[in-house]
């Protein structure tokens, strides 16, 4: 596991927007619970687009991982890797 500081250099290296920064910092504020996408647009002022590409840019860096949501299976939980 990871110290704050040495994931903070870690994070600096991958040249991560603002947005995805934020996105990713609640994501891990909110645990192994995970969120779901309409979770994250009640917490931040982005529009919906902004998350959907903040996410996706954070699942392709391996940053976060994405589980079905077992109450409503048309939904994804997001959570931190």
């Amino acid at each position: 596991m990871m110290s704050d500081i040495e994931l903070q250099e870690e994070l600096k290296s991958m040249k991560l927007t603002k947005s995805q920064m934020i996105v990713l910092d609640i994501l891990r504020s909110s645990g192994q619970d995970g969120v779901t996408p309409k979770q994250l647009l009640d917490k931040v002022s982005f529009a919906p687009r902004t998350v959907r590409y903040a996410l996706r840019k954070l699942l392709k860096k391996s940053l976060i991982k994405r589980v079905p949501c077992l109450q409503d299976m048309r939904q994804w939980i997001y959570v931190p890797a």
